[in-house]
This record gives structure tokens, sequence and C-alpha cells, in this order.
């Protein structure tokens, strides 16, 4: 009689174990796809204010018409108002 409510304590307790194991898994994969996904809207962010940097730049040397560069920083705005809704 011991042994079979022994046996069942055993496999309840790795029952447990497996279930604390698949919740802790569960949680790191949260938080690394948390951390992606803010890694991605850093990037992201970057690459944005790179760009616009780089029209001021060109406009500023007169690379680039006035009209092309607001047109052209209007849709970078827009993109950038895109990517934060997402």
């Amino acid at each position: 009689m011991w042994s079979g409510r022994h046996d069942s304590y055993l496999q309840q307790t790795g029952q447990a174990i497996a279930e604390e194991i698949q919740r802790n898994r569960s949680r790191r994969r949260a938080n690394a796809v948390k951390y992606s996904r803010e890694q991605v809207e850093q990037s992201r962010k970057i690459a944005h204010e790179a760009e616009a940097v780089e029209l001021e730049r060109l406009a500023v040397l007169g690379q680039i018409p006035q009209a092309e560069y607001k047109a052209r920083m209007a849709a970078l705005e827009d993109n950038a108002d895109d990517g934060t809704r997402q």
C-alpha cells in the first residue's frame, strides 16, 4: 500500500516540476519576444532619425529641392506613424 502512495507522490511531484519548467519556459519566451520587439522598434527609430538627418543634409547642401525635401520628410513621418501603430 505504501508503495502505491509513494508512486503517486512521485508522479504528482514529477508533474508539478514539469509544469513549473513549462511555465518558466513560457515566461522566458515571452520576455525574449518582448525584448526583440523593443529592439526592432528602437532600430526603426534610429533608421528613421538617420534618414531624416540625411534628407536635411541634402536639402541644406542644395542637392535636393526644398519641395522634394518636404515631400520626402512628410512621407518619412507617415511611415514612422504607421510603424508605431502596428
